[in-house]
């Protein structure tokens, strides 16, 4: 009777822990970040979820020519159609089904520009054959991580193709990271992002030679 007694707490057990991690996971589940509610604040874009209260930075606002640019990822943000407050959780993401959204720059609205983003820096050769003809620039991005940032789920822009009537440039782009102090999964040295958890470099940034 007791070995039963035991064996069905254990069963009850694992049933309960069970529940909360999809209780949890359902809340952070892709189906609660929706494309239609994506936001720009203060030059970056967020996908807020209304579940949990938290929301993950999309991309960043770009000119399309500046080499050099800062961005700050806040610990929290504020929507206009919201009176909570989320916290800034992820850079990138996915949304709806399960559909990427890499953290990366974003071309000003309405600017009749087009590009093409590359996760993977390793791509430069094939760009370069495939746009054969253009120039090279570089995009040096000082990003400044908060305190709630837990997760990378993508990799970062790393290159992307401009075009913009007619005339195109390869862009690399190259991140140099500070972190706050106060991020219990992240932390920064000399310009990289690393995991606390082990104290390797994050691979889903690309860093330039100094970082």
């Amino acid at each position: 009777m007791k070995r039963k007694q035991t064996a069905a707490a254990v069963w009850m057990t694992v049933m309960v822990a069970i529940g909360i991690w999809g209780f949890f996971n359902f809340r952070d589940n892709s189906l609660n970040y929706r494309l239609e509610n994506a936001q720009r604040v203060e030059g970056l874009q967020y996908l807020p979820n209304f579940v949990n209260s938290r929301a993950f930075a999309s991309g960043f606002d770009w000119d399309g020519e500046t080499e050099e640019i800062t961005v700050v990822i806040p610990d929290t943000v504020e929507f206009h159609n919201s009176s909570r407050t989320f916290r800034v959780t992820k850079l990138g993401g996915f949304w709806d089904r399960n559909i990427p959204s890499a953290f990366g720059p974003l071309l000003p609205v309405g600017s009749r520009a087009g590009q093409v983003i590359y996760a993977d820096s390793n791509a430069l050769e094939s760009a370069k054959e495939r746009y054969s003809s253009v120039p090279e620039r570089d995009l040096t991005v000082h990003l400044s991580v908060g305190q709630y940032v837990s997760e990378i789920p993508l990799a970062a822009a790393s290159l992307l193709y401009r075009e913009q009537e007619g005339d195109g440039v390869i862009w690399r782009v190259t991140y140099w990271v500070d972190c706050d102090e106060n991020n219990q999964t992240f932390y920064s040295e000399d310009g990289k992002l690393y995991s606390r958890a082990d104290n390797m470099p994050v691979t889903r940034l690309t860093y330039g030679e100094d970082g």
